[in-house]
């Protein structure tokens, strides 16, 4: 019996923290100083390739936060709810974190907006304007399948972004590429399953 219970107990904490709903957000840090210590640290040693990466990811989840902002004002299912507040939270952390190495290793927080230095990868991953436009102003009708299949394709090309990180040597910096891989793959599949109805 006493297995059967620690079975149960391990099958629910794995299933728990593999869940799309939110965390409780953090207690507010009293000051800056405290919040860069509640930031897990990366190491000093980094190359060009863990820079870009980093810089991308932040403009891509800059494009996803926008988009999971549109969805929480907006008429959609609880599972679609849960699924944008979780992505929300899981982005904006990410943000600060990937934010607080560039600033460590004194370098810019975001891309260069000239698409030539970003040639050799794709560009700059961009969820344009206009497809944000339209699912702003899209019927409560339509909202839900829009969002969906706009989320859908960021979150892939996230997939795809994270490929950036393999010529990198920051190993805090390759193993955000790895989550965030994972995580977004997971995300694609359950968004996929929505849409199939």
């Amino acid at each position: 019996m006493r297995r059967v219970l620690f079975a149960a107990a391990t099958a629910l904490l794995l299933a728990t923290g593999c869940s799309t709903e939110p965390s409780p957000p953090p207690a507010a840090p009293a000051d800056a100083a405290q919040a860069a210590d509640t930031l897990p640290a990366a190491d000093a040693e980094h190359n060009a390739a863990d820079v870009m990466f980093l810089q991308m990811m932040v403009a891509h989840d800059g494009q996803g936060l926008e988009l999971t902002g549109l969805a929480a004002d907006r008429t959609v299912s609880e599972e679609v709810r849960l699924l944008a507040a979780a992505i929300d939270t899981t982005q904006r952390e990410e943000v600060k974190i990937m934010q607080s190495w560039l600033t460590g290793w004194k370098e810019a927080t975001e891309a260069s907006q000239d698409m030539s230095a970003h040639a050799s990868h794709g560009g700059l991953p961009a969820t344009g304007p206009e497809q944000i436009e339209a699912l702003r102003n899209a019927s409560d009708a339509d909202f839900e399948a829009t969002f969906l299949n706009l989320l859908t394709g960021h979150q892939n090309s996230a997939v795809e972004l994270t490929n950036l990180a393999a010529d990198g040597v920051n190993p805090q910096t390759k193993d955000l590429a790895k989550r965030i891989k994972e995580s977004r793959a997971d995300q694609v599949a359950q968004m996929l399953r929505l849409i199939g109805g």
